[in-house]
This record gives structure tokens, C-alpha cells and sequence, in this order.
């Protein structure tokens, strides 16, 4: 939906979205499983019309009621002018007759809809709207034709646009509210910090222009607030339609969500949801989505409208709020949000939503025609993740588990799938290395997948507990989609290995995505503006393309709002943490990390680069620990262990050794006395692999420094982050310990943040070193 300056543009499929939705949810009956199928399926029933037969018609329609004026546009998948009939194609791997009936009318209004404009624009007597279904596997045609007189289509016409328009005055006066609210709204502090009024002028200029902008705040600034605030205010002024607030931990979530609920208290009025992940918020956690098995499901359309009404009033819908809203209409939770999200204002959502090949928002914003800014935060951990989100593995032990776990159709395909992987052996000569590469995804594989995913398909309609139950064939079909999607966008910065067992036969096929810059931009380009932000964006260039951001994208260092020796920071290079030098400079260390304990009361986080590291040293510095109490991160998939953050809240006397890059190293608040110091035991450089390997040849063809760009950097982003968990208030004073002959040395002591006291080891009452 888009505000144009002779009316507001609505696309057809929103409009039956709207009104014409009914029954239940039913995810066993889709409309393809991919973009590629339903264009493909268009294209082959486009091959048997006639001549006559147009594809892709554009149509519309001006509507007004003396008030608003509505421009209804679409494009018809077929018109046969001559036979004055609309088609409407829709693709799927089901069998067309069991679909569900509320599922074909809201096809059929759609084709009813465009038969409306195509009367009136032609001034036609009658339409025949033909419904076509078309099974992707056999290329059977399902039909179904409707005959409607000219009359009866613009009654129906005008009565789905009324209904409507009366849904955007509602809307209207929640806008109306919210811009009068944020007018009046003020900084909910008595002035900026050092450095936040600079980020939040930037922010709304970039929100003004349309732009890009990379915003290294260091932390303690109020770096969310600093860009919360300017987007709101450009929200009330028309700058943007839409915020959307993309976090990468559940930490950045919660200061949102604190950050709008203060806003709120000082009067804002502007509807926001916060989406959460299915297996958090399901009420039906292992069951099937469909009406038989959950009854969150059953007439979930029906009952959507009251529930959209009540929620967009509502105004905060956070998790609970969501839920009981949800639970008051007998709704899904997770679909409710989705339904919701064209309705709200402020949106908070994982970067998954935003940035995924599945991402929701972009694709919303695209299809709606309106301009959503997005707000990147923590954005350092962007590339990676998306990396992440872009590539994809295929274990052979996982698609034998599920073969054998199999029957009829689906375990014939996941035979293939199987025949095709193993296909892939390399020749015992070339079998030396236990990574294989291969110039392209193996068409073979990527054939078997597709036949695996239409016996899933299949599969669905007849037995969906079998696919719904957590094991290896739900996660083998995962596999298989998410495979196939991912292929779809093979290109130069892809590599595809296959991975071998010890007996050089093969045991994954993986799809390497090495730089996510190319897929991301797509992702910014969906959108109005993208603001990144976090405290460590160091270095510009290099972070502006990983993050996919436009050459002419801004950087901007914001000023620290404290002052140097609140922070001192030693660094300690007579010990190598080194891979090769730890067995021997193990004691020193441990000696070290107990003087410290020693020397420096109340909590302290140790960061090591690995687990494995970690626990070396554990048993020796829990031997010596002298009247502190040891937290030690659990090592991934070992027993949970004590919450961490709450202990850090009540006790005084706790020693935490942490792995640096996890959650306890950045994303958390911990100011007062929570927090004193931290150790970081060497720069974190990843281990060298077959995966740092490419990722370093890839960065060296382009001219690049590789080490630099695919290890040194990511690593002193992850030093920064520890090192800003200490100073998170004006009053705060802490020390810190960078434990590394390398800590020394260019270019590693350029990357280190600029704003702290350093000092060398050993010359604590030397003059502080201060900044590079």
C-alpha cells in the first residue's frame, strides 16, 4: 500500500489478503515450494494457450467514496480477451482436488477481482473466471470456471474496496495519534551524551535522503536510543514508512524494547511488535500446522479480523502482549504477528527477518510499495551470520538415517539423493585432502533434491505428523529446501566442496558462501535506508562491503562520552597464546590470570579464544583461585550450567572464564559493580581451516589483504566487544588485560579501540600510552 498524490495504491493480492482469507491454516497446501517452480509452472501452462491468450496483464482501478480514493493494480496471470476470460494460475505438488475450499475462493475472488476491472475497462457484459491449479510433477490441469455477469463483479468489486477503505480510516487515525505523539515527544534525557547527538542528526539524515550509513558508536553512548529516537521523528515527518529494528541477540531485543517502553512513558503512541522465533512462541510445540492438530490453527482466518482490529489499538506487542492476545481469540501466535506486521510502526525482529534468502520484511515492503528503513544493530555480527544464512550442507550419515526411516515414495527419493552423493567420490588418487572442491553444484544432486522435496510434498497431504515430528527425515527435507533455495543464488563468491570421510568416500556437500556483500545488498535495496551500527565497524571500507552497503554509504565514528581513565587497559606480551606456544607458556599464564584475580577485586570475565584452550587451564586456576568463585562457560552441548548474568547481578566475587565471540563477551549490560575488569587471552584469530583458507584466497584475488580481512579484523572486533563490557555508565571505572605479545604490534595495536587508557605491563604508573 502506497500514499500517492491522486489516491493510495493497493495491490490485488493485498486486497484479497485482506477480505477474501477464510478457513484455517493448512501448511500442507501450498502454492509452490519455490519461486522457481511457480514461474516455471506458469510458463508451461502458458505454452498451451492459444493464440489469443495474453500473460502477465496489468489492470486497475480508481475507487473513491468521496473521501479516499483507493488505486487498485494487479497483473493477471492470463486474459483471453476474445473469450472474455481471467485466469488465475496457481502452482502445486499436491494433488489439486484435495485442496482445501477456502484456499481455491480466495484464488478465485483474486481472478474475480481482476474479471471487475477488466469489465469495466472493456466494457464487457460478462467474465469467465477460470481457476487453474497445475501439478508441477504430472502437468495436470485442475480447473475450475466461473461464470459472473458484469453487475455482480463490480458489486463484488466495490464492496471489497469499501471494506477496505473503512480498515485505512481506522489505520489512518492510529497514524494520525502516533505523529501527533512523536511531535510532541522529547529527548527522554536532559541532554545527549558526548557523541549522541552527532549519531542521531546522521541517523535522520540518512533517513531524510534515502541513504546508507555505517555508525561505529562506542558502547555506552546509548547507541539505540541515538537511533531510535531520529527514526521515529522521521516517521511523524514522512521521511519513511516503516522502522524496522533488526537485533542479533535476544540482549539487543530487550534494550529495544526498554528503549520504546521509555519513549512511551514520555508520551509516544505508535504501534510496535516484536517478532519471535515459531519454537519459542507456538502453542503447539511439536504438532503439526494444520486444523486437525492444533486448534490455534482452526478458522485462524476467520477469527483474524477481530484480532487484527483489538491488536493494532493494543500499541505494545511485545512477546507476552502478543500471546494473550493471541490466547484470547484462540489464534497462532506466530502467524498473528505476521498478519500484524503491515499494521505497525516500529518492528524488532532478528536479522534472520530481514536478511535471510526467506527474509518476510523486504519482500512485504517490496509487494506493499512503501519504504521501510532498516535499523542494523550489533551489525558487526551481520556478516557472518549471513554467511551463514547463505550457505548450505547435505551430510550423507543424515540422508541414510532418514532413508531407513522411510517408506513408499520418500524413501525411493532419499535412495536417489543418496546414489547421487555418493556418486560424487573422487578418485582414490585425488583423495589425499579431506575437502574435495568442485566447479559447481552437482546437477545430479540438485535433480534428486527436487524429486525428494515433491515426495515431501506429497507426503504432507496424506501424513503431516510423519514430517512435523522432530528426526532425520523432517530434518533431512529441511536440508533438502534449504539446499535447493540456496543454489538458486550460486554465483563467484560461492565455493562447493565436498567433504570426505577418512576413508576418502563422501560424507557432506557443502555450498561455502565466502562473502555475503552481494546477497545483502539485495536485502538494503528492498528498503528505503539501512542505518548499521555497533561499536566495533572498524575498518569502514572493508565493513561497508561485507555488510553490502553502497560505496557511497557514510561512516562516522561517534566521540566516547568518557573519558580515557575510566578504563586502563594492560597489556601483557611477555606470554604467547600462540596454538603452538600454550603447552609451554600454560603455567605463565595461569600464574597471571591469578596475580590479576588477585590484584583486582569483584567480578572479571576471562576470555580465551576456544573451549578446548579454556579448559586446559581450568583445573590449575581453580586450584589456585583463593577466595573467588569460579563461573566456567559450558562447553556446547554439555549441561546449561549457572545463569551467568544472575549471579553477576547479586554476587561480588565472581571469576567467569569465557570464550571470547560468545554472548557473554558483547550484547550485555553488566555497569555499577556488576562488572570490574576483563582478561582477553590473545587476539581470538580463528583456527586455520579449509574454510579460512578460501576465505583468505578470496580476499587475496581482489587485491585485499586475506589474513587481514578474513581473520585479523573479525578477531579485534570480538577484543573491542569484551573490552566494552566494563565502562557502561558515567561512574564506571574498570581495568582490563590484553594477554599477547601481539597486542604490541601494527597492526593489531591500530585496531584496538581509540578511546581507552593503555599501558604496558609492568609500567602501571609509566604516562598512559592512551588511544592507537
Amino acid at each position: 500500500m502506497m500514499a500517492e498524490t491522486d489516491g493510495t495504491a493497493v495491490a490485488v493480492r493485498e486486497l484479497v489478503a485482506f477480505c477474501h482469507r477464510s478457513g484455517d491454516i493448512d501448511q500442507r497446501f501450498q502454492a509452490s515450494p519455490t519461486a522457481a517452480d511457480g514461474q516455471r509452472g506458469h510458463r508451461e501452462v502458458a505454452q498451451r494457450r492459444p493464440a489469443g491468450w495474453e500473460a502477465e496483464v496489468a489492470l486497475s482501478h480508481r475507487w473513491s467514496d468521496g473521501e479516499r480514493t483507493l488505486l487498485l493494480r494487479g497483473r493477471a496471470d492470463g486474459v483471453e480477451r476474445g473469450a472474455a476470460l481471467v485466469e488465475e494460475i496457481k502452482t502445486c505438488r499436491v494433488d489439486p482436488a484435495r485442496i482445501p475450499q477456502a484456499q481455491s475462493r480466495q484464488h478465485l475472488a483474486q481472478g474475480r477481482l481482476y474479471a471487475a476491472m477488466l469489465a469495466q475497462a472493456e466494457g464487457l457484459p460478462a467474465v469467465t473466471v477460470r481457476l487453474t491449479w497445475y501439478q508441477l510433477d504430472s502437468g495436470d490441469e485442475h480447473i475450475l470456471e466461473q461464470h459472473y455477469e458484469a453487475a455482480e463483479l463490480a458489486a463484488f468489486l466495490e464492496d471489497s474496496l469499501a471494506r477496505y477503505a473503512a480498515w485505512l480510516d481506522t489505520v489512518a487515525a492510529l497514524a494520525a495519534e502516533r505523529d501527533a505523539s512523536i511531535a510532541a515527544l522529547a529527548f527522554p534525557h536532559r541532554d545527549y551524551r558526548a557523541g549522541q547527538r552527532r549519531a542521531a542528526e546522521l541517523v535522520y539524515r540518512c533517513l531524510d535522503r534515502g541513504g546508507q550509513l555505517l555508525l561505529e558508536a562506542p558502547t555506552g553512548i546509548g547507541k539505540t536510543l541515538a537511533v531510535l529516537f531520529p527514526a521515529l521523528k522521521a516517521l511523524a515527518t514522512g521521511k519513511h514508512d516503516r522502522l524496522v529494528f533488526c537485533t542479533a541477540r535476544h540482549t539487543g531485543r530487550r534494550a529495544a524494547e526498554r528503549t520504546l517502553a521509555q519513549l512511551e512513558d514520555g508520551g509516544l503512541a505508535a504501534t510496535r511488535l516484536t517478532l519471535t522465533a515459531k519454537e519459542r512462541i507456538c502453542f503447539s510445540p511439536g504438532k503439526a500446522c494444520r486444523p486437525e492438530e492444533c486448534p490455534f490453527a482452526r478458522g485462524y482466518y476467520d477469527k483474524l479480523p477481530a484480532a487484527r482490529a483489538e491488536g493494532v489499538a493494543l500499541r505494545r506487542l511485545d512477546q507476552p502482549a502478543l500471546e494473550a492476545l493471541a490466547r484470547r481469540h484462540e489464534l497462532c501466535p506466530y502467524q498473528l504477528a505476521f498478519d500484524l506486521l503491515p499494521w505497525c510502526d516500529a518492528i524488532i525482529a532478528d536479522q534472520h527477518y530481514a536478511f535471510s534468502l526467506g527474509a518476510t520484511l523486504g519482500q512485504l515492503a517490496l509487494e506493499r510499495g512503501e519504504r521501510w528503513s532498516l535499523l542494523v544493530d550489533e551489525a558487526h555480527n551481520l556478516p557472518a551470520r549471513a554467511r551463514d544464512m547463505y550457505s548450505a550442507s547435505l551430510f550423507l550419515p543424515l540422508v541414510r538415517l532418514a532413508r531407513r526411516a522411510a517408506r513408499g515414495r520418500l524413501r525411493r527419493a532419499l535412495a536417489a539423493v543418496d546414489g547421487a552423493l555418493a556418486d560424487l567420490a573422487p578418485p582414490k588418487a585425488a583423495t589425499g585432502e579431506r575437502v574435495h572442491p568442485l566447479d559447481r553444484p552437482p546437477a545430479t544432486v540438485t535433480g534428486a533434491l527436487e524429486g525428494l522435496v515433491a515426495a515431501a510434498a506429497a507426503l504432507l497431504v496424506e501424513r503431516p505428523d510423519v514430517l512435523a515430528a522432530p528426526g532425520p527425515l523432517r530434518d533431512a527435507w529441511f536440508a533438502a529446501l534449504n539446499y535447493l533455495r540456496v543454489s538458486e543464488e550460486w554465483g563467484e563468491d560461492y565455493r562447493c566442496d565436498l567433504q570426505l570421510d577418512g576413508g576418502g568416500e563422501p560424507a557432506a556437500l557443502v555450498l561455502n558462501c565466502l562473502d555475503p556483500g552481494r546477497l545483502l545488498a539485495r536485502r538494503h535495496d528492498a528498503g528505503h535506508a539501512s542505518v548499521a551500527f555497533s561499536a566495533t565497524l572498524a575498518p569502514p571500507a572493508w565493513m561497508g562491503e561485507r555488510l553490502g552497503l553502497r560505496a557511497d554509504a557514510v561512516w562516522h565514528r561517534c566521540l566516547s562520552p568518557f573519558e580515557p581513565s575510566q578504563l586502563a587497559v594492560t597489556l601483557e606480551p611477555a606470554i604467547d597464546t600462540r596454538y603452538a606456544a600454550r603447552a609451554a607458556s600454560r603455567d605463565a599464564l595461569v600464574a597471571r590470570l591469578l596475580a590479576w584475580a588477585d590484584q583486582h577485586p569483584g567480578n572479571c570475565l576471562v576470555f580465551f579464544p576456544s573451549h578446548r584452550y579454556l579448559a586446559d587451564c581450568r583445573e590449575a586456576i581453580d586450584a589456585g583461585l583463593a577466595g573467588r568463585r569460579l563461573w566456567v562457560q559450558p562447553a556446547p552441548g554439555g549441561p546449561p550450567g549457572e545463569d551467568l548474568l544472575a549471579l553477576l547481578g547479586t554476587a561480588r566475587d565472581v571469576f567467569a572464564l569465557c570464550v571470547l565471540g560468545s554472548g557473554y563477551s558483547e550484547g550485555i549490560d553488566l555497569p555499577g559493580d556488576q562488572l570490574c575488569s576483563v582478561v582477553v587471552v590473545g587476539p581470538g584469530l580463528p583456527q586455520l581451516s579449509h574454510d579460512t583458507r578460501a576465505l583468505e584466497a578470496w580476499f587475496d584475488a581482489r587485491g585485499r589483504d586475506g589474513f587481514a580481512c578474513a581473520c585479523l579484523y573479525p578477531a579485534l572486533q570480538r577484543v573491542n566487544q569484551a573490552l566494552g563490557r566494563v565502562v557502561r555508565a558515567d561512574a564506571d571505572r574498570g581495568a582490563a588485560l590484553l594477554i599477547d605479545p601481539r597486542f604490541l604490534r601494527a597492526p593489531y595495536r591500530g585496531l584496538l579501540a581509540p578511546h581507552w587508557d593503555y599501558r604496558l605491563a609492568g609500567a602501571e604508573d609509566a604516562q598512559p600510552s592512551g588511544g592507537r
